[in-house]
């Protein structure tokens, strides 16, 4: 696992320098390898669609090679010509400052980890999914659907996160994953080492973009605070949302050096080949309202950010415009929930059109629509008050201080700047105060009965970064208040800081740490403890021993590190009647796919009795059971048996 950790760095870190290698870097030695990580992290994913659109194996080697093979070369190319110094560090300032963020960091990534690793299951249903395409992209090297077929079934047929939806992270997760034994590990460790790697990018994109280090770093300790941004759940948002930040730093960049839009480019790529949609329109929204806000205070088209944007796109279409070609446009459309569109003909009769145009015009309106599983309608007390218990997925509550601050900073900012706020020095400030009214509608889609935003409680996340830098002008308002009155700085420092902690962070971490996170959907949901059986039972197992649900629930031999081949043609049709199978079939096909163990367990009852009785189930059980080819080795009473082949 180790080596892992390390191959990790070396892919980020690797990717970073090669392609910041042709531009003007940053002098501090600290943010110049930092965000070598970030920037490398945001061009593996378009790196590894691109390696996938020419057919080159998703292979960790290939990735070593081509994040290492450049700054090996510059390391002996400097060896050689005796240009190779032992770099000298000083500290200063701004090191310090860089220091205290790293800190955030580790807490943040303590509190993840911690989270993460408090149960030994996957939560809810998402990060199962995502255990199947990282596992299937670790053996099989693809990331496209393997070309099987399941009855019922267009899309989605085993993979979730791969055909249609964008692949980048599982791709990612399936790279890492191939050189360690454990997919539940690379999971929930690498998920919590994005999001808080995630701190520190946002804080060097605050520096360049606010102008001023002491800014960016307290709004970085408000980020790290702040309850609704990411949580340690396993999903392409971790991903997807950290790559924000290296792409506004790229294009921040672009002031002093414009070849940075081309990195700036190339992650915009990225984030669109990460995630399916909702995320990806959002970010591209407060791009947007970014160069469209810089133009007009700098009088000049930011043409760099712009060219490099619409690039970036058009690269993207190495995943879109094969998905499109492979499935065809209406079926794509369809994939996102747009039916088939009817017209009306001369005669009076209805036909399904087939009509592009139409179906584009369809589809905009559900790009923007409410929804999500967890959206709803907010009151106040959902923005002030934050609570040691809340979604999993994408918390949301804001907190009473942090609230009160945001508050203080936009009444600061329209007293003081009135009607010559449009200068070029307040860029940022014009730009936060657009980003923190999209995503504060964004989030009261539901609330306000019109959305701009699809998923309003996944916009909370995005509206905790607007949060976070807004704050900052109004807690540097209050220090010089404070100098005013004779009040010291560390006194108004530790109140506000304090003050965050009660009724933010603490919040924030009592519910990351929490031990009983659910997983009830990818279970029976009948006993709280049966998720903990499952996984003490895998626990005694070598890693990627073959074990068969008889449900159809292979995804939890996967995430708890057995193995069944959920994509394999055989697995699936056997599945299609697995019911109506005997014993000696059943106990035949599980020899001949090598498997070693099969659950039956009360999940049958929840997924295998569309065409079958409970009674007929339970007859069904005590057949196998009875079956002398079967031994049973594992016995939980009304929740699993476990039988071995042999």
């Amino acid at each position: 696992m180790l080596v892992t950790i390390l191959l990790f760095f070396a892919y980020t870190w690797g990717l970073g320098f090669t392609i910041t290698s042709f531009l003007k870097k940053p002098n501090n030695f600290l943010e110049k390898h930092l965000m070598n990580i970030g920037l490398g992290l945001g061009t593996f994913p378009i790196l590894a669609i691109f390696l996938n659109f020419i057919r080159v194996p998703l292979d960790w080697k290939i990735f070593l090679f081509l994040s290492m093979a450049f700054p090996i070369y510059i390391l002996f190319k400097s060896i050689k010509e005796n240009k190779c110094k032992i770099p000298t560090f000083q500290i200063k300032k701004s090191d310090i400052t860089i220091l205290i963020v790293v800190l955030l960091f580790l807490g943040s990534f303590f509190m993840y980890t911690k989270g993460a690793f408090g149960y030994p299951y996957l939560e809810n249903e998402d990060p199962w999914g995502h255990a199947v395409g990282a596992k299937y992209v670790s053996l099989e090297k693809t990331a496209y659907d393997p070309p099987v077929t399941k009855k019922g079934n267009t899309f989605d047929v085993v993979l979730s996160y791969m055909d249609l939806y964008p692949p980048a992270y599982d791709v990612f997760l399936g790279v890492l994953h191939q050189t360690n034994d454990s997919v539940n590990w690379t999971l929930k460790f690498f998920n919590a080492l994005i999001v808080s790697l995630g701190i520190i990018f946002f804080y060097f994109f605050a520096k360049q973009f606010i102008g001023n280090r002491n800014k960016a770093l307290f709004a970085t300790f408000i980020l790290a605070m702040i309850p609704c941004y990411l949580s340690h759940f396993i999903w392409a948002h971790s991903l997807v949302v950290t790559l924000f930040f290296p792409l506004m730093y790229s294009f921040e960049r672009v002031k002093i050096d414009k070849k940075w839009a081309i990195v700036g480019g190339i992650i915009f790529a990225s984030i669109w080949v990460t995630q399916n949609l909702s995320q990806p329109l959002k970010l591209s929204t407060l791009l947007l309202m970014y160069i469209i806000i810089g133009s007009i205070v700098n009088r000049k088209f930011m043409k760099e950010v712009t060219l490099a944007s619409l690039i970036g796109g058009v690269i993207s279409l190495m995943w879109w415009g094969v998905m499109i070609l492979k499935y065809g446009f209406s079926k794509f459309v369809s994939y996102y929930g747009v039916s088939s569109v009817s017209t009306v003909t001369s005669s009076g009769s209805v036909t399904a059109g087939t009509n592009i145009f139409i179906r584009i015009f369809d589809i905009i309106p559900r790009l923007f629509s409410g929804g999500g599983t967890g959206t709803r309608s907010y009151l106040l007390r959902d923005f002030l008050i934050a609570t040691k218990t809340n979604m999993i997925n994408n918390p949301i509550g804001v907190g009473l201080f942090i609230s009160l601050l945001a508050l203080i900073s936009l009444v600061y900012i329209l007293v003081k700047y009135k009607s010559n706020i449009v200068k070029k020095e307040n860029f940022w400030i014009i730009v936060t105060i657009f980003w923190l009214f999209y995503t504060f509608w964004g989030v009261n889609g539901q609330t306000f009965g019109i959305s701009v935003a699809r998923g309003p409680f996944r916009v909370w996340m995005l509206m905790a970064i607007a949060i976070a830098l807004i704050c900052a002008e109004g807690f540097w308002f209050l220090l010089k208040l404070g100098k005013r009155f004779g009040i010291p700085a560390i006194i108004i420092i530790l109140f506000i800081t304090g003050g965050v902690w009660i009724t933010s962070g603490n919040q924030k971490y009592k519910h990351n740490t929490n031990p009983s996170w659910p997983t009830s959907g990818s279970f029976s949901g009948g006993q709280p403890s049966e998720p903990f059986e499952y996984a003490n039972w895998f626990n005694t197992l070598e890693p990627n021993t073959n074990v068969f649900m008889y449900s159809p629930r292979d995804k939890i031999t996967i995430g708890l590190d057995g193995f069944s081949c959920e994509w394999c043609q055989d697995v699936l049709s056997f599945r299609e009647n697995i019911t109506s199978n005997s014993a000696e079939e059943l106990y035949s096909f599980l020899l001949k796919n090598q498997y070693k163990y099969i659950i039956l367990g009360r999940m049958d009852y929840k997924y295998l009795t569309t065409d079958i009785t409970n009674e007929e189930l339970a007859e069904k059980h005590n057949e196998i059971i009875n079956y002398n080819k079967f031994n049973v080795v594992h016995n939980v009473e009304n929740m699993m048996v476990v039988l071995e082949i042999i």
